[in-house]
């Protein structure tokens, strides 16, 4: 029997029947309509492939440009973020809580490495003089509260004790009670007596020179 150009049995002998039609390049049999579909999932992945090549090209080369552009549209952004994510977690509360619970589940060495990373800064940021009872009361009085509201509270620190700009102490008149959802919004982010200038990345105030002989 004659083959064609690929090598493949002939296959005009192989049509499946009635109101079929062979496509351009002789390869395949399909239903007219749009197109013979085989032909279009290979060349779709071919420019699929020659697009992500392309793409990560252009990224090593602009990496550096790439994150700029990142840390500065996210913190452009950042406003409407949190209200879009408010939004968000009001409509779909019992899903998110239901989720980390989950999480938690699913990660538990996660979990545990991060509460090992809060403890571990907050003794590193423990002076000898602080009071540990007024520290205890002040947690043992959250626990009360949340309790008697039935609303979620955090122990917050009024100045973050590390961020980009600075490392408050973990003493007890840097504590204070705040809902749970303004503490997770806060971050370590704002403080009193912010200046303008710290609302931002650092990599926005000093050049990358500079930071990367801070770093070394």
């Amino acid at each position: 029997m004659a083959t064609n150009k690929t090598g493949n049995m002939d296959i005009l002998a192989e049509s499946p029947g009635v109101g079929y039609k062979l496509c351009e390049k002789k390869l395949h049999w399909y239903i007219p309509g749009r197109g013979c579909p085989k032909c279009r999932n290979t060349r779709v992945l071919k420019k699929y492939h020659k697009d992500q090549k392309a793409g990560k090209a252009w990224y090593q080369k602009n990496k550096q440009k790439h994150i700029e552009n990142g840390r500065k549209s996210y913190f452009e952004n950042a406003e409407e973020r949190k209200l879009r994510w408010k939004e968000w977690r009001k409509n779909n509360l019992e899903y998110d809580k239901n989720r980390n619970a989950e999480y938690g589940k699913r990660k538990p060495e996660i979990i545990r490495a991060k509460q090992a990373r809060r403890r571990a800064t907050c003794k590193a940021q423990l002076p000898s003089w602080a009071c540990i009872q007024k520290i205890k009361n002040v947690y043992k009085y959250a626990k009360q509260l949340e309790i008697k509201t039935g609303v979620k509270m955090h122990v917050d620190h009024i100045y973050p004790l590390k961020s980009n700009y600075m490392c408050g102490l973990h003493v007890e008149n840097n504590l204070q009670i705040i809902l749970a959802s303004e503490n997770c919004s806060k971050g370590n982010r704002i403080w009193p007596g912010q200046l303008d200038c710290q609302k931002g990345p650092v990599s926005a105030i000093f050049p990358k020179e500079l930071l990367a002989l801070l770093n070394d």
